[in-house]
């Protein structure tokens, strides 16, 4: 009996002893070791090219008229992110001529009297079994009437028409569903001419309204078929989904590369946090801010990342002082909670990144920093001597560590800035700025891909707890395109009315939980990854080119350089049966995501029911 109340007596005592030894060797600097890499960085190479002179694709557009040449940026640079061989032709004969060696003719002209002018041959050449494609809405004119007919057109209103929303009505957006209306709140805006379509177009968008008007449809003409992209959506970087979604309609098969990584960055984590009240989380959870975010923001933010397998990115800063010269000093407070959320990163899986010394973006004098309120940098070796400090800062209780991810301050980063980064930090390899630009702000905008200072360029696509619709339907197209989900949010978005902190956390929480969950339920296979993991995937996303050969019943893929394994994502109009050397993962209908686990794979086709 004495030796159980002994026991019982000591038990409180142990428990107090094991927590004091823990938070000595935490103030001692207790080594913590990030998790083996799902997928590490390959040696630096240059990735591929874009155009090819025996190239099948052809587009055609002005370079000479603004609403022509913007279309065809957007559609070149997804044929490039797609590894389709393109060449490009001015409006006239050349275009037309070149249809003998052509399967695809991507049109990114508004007038289209160079194609009226021969119409018979450009005809004869679909119902022979050739692709065509008006990329952006045609000038209502001549041209357009000799041509409205084959298009599918019975009825011409002879105007445009204002539209403010858009459905995807063949569900050619997973995640978005076929049945969800993109619009209102000035998300998008736009015209199109109002036409009535014979009963063998099938429309795949169209408005959002009670008028439905046909935004994007196709139809079959002979062996051949014909796409109509009834809007002038398809200019921006943003819309690169939509060209997607035309070149769907257009094709029976199409077979491309993808990164397949899911990234969420948690910028300004770990940071000093803001000491004091905020009534709001003092109402809700009786708790100070900083014990707020330790007992539940925190809390909250692991268990998801533990149910769904999210493995966070967050970006170290050390103090939020305006110094930008020699020497850079701790603030010289107590650490801890900087100790034990990177601790606590590391213990649930993520990675820890760099954000900065300070908040100052590390750009010189001259920098346009569009309204914001920063300090420029003297000269480069007062940016790069900061992030040497940084890293001494990190290194003290991450010992080993090789911070190899680093995200700009707001997204700003200089040329300077950048090199500056780079000759204090050798072994930085993954640089996050934004992927969509913003108007009137200077922030660093990239794409996925491998730069040729050995760097990979990992952009952030969206952001917030409470992503809005326009944030969602550009999630939804990134996925379709590249299999990448993208995304940022601050800690202090708690706090910030704008970004939801009037909803409540449990909102917030609630909101964020559902996008993830949305993301795992359309794309399984999608990998969770930190920003580095998700550079190493860039990196064999980049430089994979990809060769294609079409059976009867099949369609061979040829893949290189091959490193193991590699994405793919294929739409296609007949059923897979199976996959020689690969797996398959039915995304939707019709569309679906392929691991190659050799250079070499076939796509077998199953019957059509």
């Amino acid at each position: 009996m004495r030796g159980r109340e002994w026991r019982q007596g000591f038990w409180p005592l142990g428990v107090m002893l094991l927590a004091l030894v823990i938070v000595l060797l935490s103030h001692r600097g207790l080594p913590l070791e990030p998790r083996p890499q799902m997928l590490d960085y390959l040696p630096a190479a240059a990735g591929p090219a874009g155009a090819r002179e025996d190239a099948r694709t052809v587009v055609v557009y002005d370079e000479n008229a603004f609403e022509d040449a913007a279309c065809a940026e957007t559609v070149l640079d997804v044929l490039d992110e797609m590894r389709i061989p393109w060449r490009s032709a001015p409006p006239g004969r050349e275009a037309v001529d070149g249809l003998s060696t052509a399967e695809t003719l991507l049109v990114c002209c508004q007038n289209l009297t160079f194609l009226s002018e021969r119409a018979p041959e450009v005809i004869g050449w679909i119902e022979a079994g050739g692709r065509m494609a008006l990329m952006i809405v045609p000038v209502n004119n001549g041209a357009f009437d000799v041509l409205s007919h084959k298009l599918g057109v019975i009825e011409n209103g002879r105007e445009y028409a204002r539209f403010e929303s858009l459905r995807h009505a063949t569900g050619q957006l997973p995640m978005w569903g076929g049945d969800w209306v993109y619009g209102g709140e000035g998300s998008i805006f736009d015209y199109a001419l109002t036409v009535r379509l014979e009963r063998d177009c099938v429309v795949h968008t169209e408005t959002g309204d009670r008028r439905k008007m046909p935004l994007l449809w196709s139809r079959d003409l002979g062996a051949g078929r014909l796409v109509v992209n009834n809007n002038t959506l398809i200019q921006h970087k943003d819309a690169r989904g939509m060209a997607l979604n035309a070149l769907f309609a257009l094709e029976d098969a199409l077979v491309y590369p993808i990164v397949n990584a899911g990234m969420i960055f948690i910028d300004d984590f770990p940071a000093p946090q803001p000491a004091g009240l905020n009534q709001g989380l003092l109402e809700q959870f009786g708790y100070d801010v900083q014990g707020f975010f330790r007992n539940h923001w925190w809390p909250d933010m692991k268990r998801l990342a533990r149910e769904m397998g999210l493995r966070y990115t967050g970006v170290l800063i050390e103090t939020y002082n305006d110094q930008v010269a020699s020497p850079f000093l701790s603030d010289g407070g107590d650490d801890a909670l900087i100790r034990y959320y990177a601790s606590e990163l590391l213990h649930a899986g993520g990675e820890m990144g760099l954000h900065g010394y300070n908040h100052m973006p590390l750009c010189p004098e001259g920098f346009e920093y569009a309204g914001e309120n920063y300090v420029h940098w003297p000269s480069p070796e007062m940016m790069a001597e900061s992030i040497r400090e940084l890293d001494r800062y990190g290194r003290k209780f991450l010992t080993g560590a090789a911070f190899r991810t680093y995200v700009p301050p707001s997204n700003y980063l200089s040329d300077e800035g950048k090199a500056a980064l780079l000759a204090a930090l050798p072994e930085m390899r993954t640089i996050s700025g934004l992927y969509l630009p913003e108007e009137g702000v200077n922030a660093l905008v990239q794409e996925f891909c491998e730069e040729k200072d050995g760097t990979v360029s990992v952009p952030r696509i969206t952001s917030g707890f409470i992503p809005d619709q326009y944030n969602r339907y550009v999630a939804a197209q990134e996925l379709l395109l590249h299999g990448v989900f993208s995304h940022f949010i601050h800690p202090d978005d708690v706090l910030d009315s704008k970004r939801g902190a009037d909803q409540g956390w449990r909102e917030m929480y609630a909101a964020f939980s559902a996008l993830v969950g949305d993301i795992e339920a359309a794309y399984p296979p999608l990998r969770w990854s930190t920003a580095s993991e998700g550079a190493a995937a860039v990196q064999r996303y980049d430089r994979l080119s990809v060769e294609r050969f079409e059976t009867v019943d099949a369609l061979r893929v040829s893949l290189s350089p091959f490193y193991g394994d590699a994405w793919l994502a294929l739409k296609a109009e007949r059923p897979v049966r199976s996959v020689e050397n690969g797996e398959c993962f039915e995304i939707a209908p019709g569309f679906y995501w392929i691991r190659a686990d050799a250079a070499e794979i076939e796509i077998r086709w199953g019957i059509l029911a």
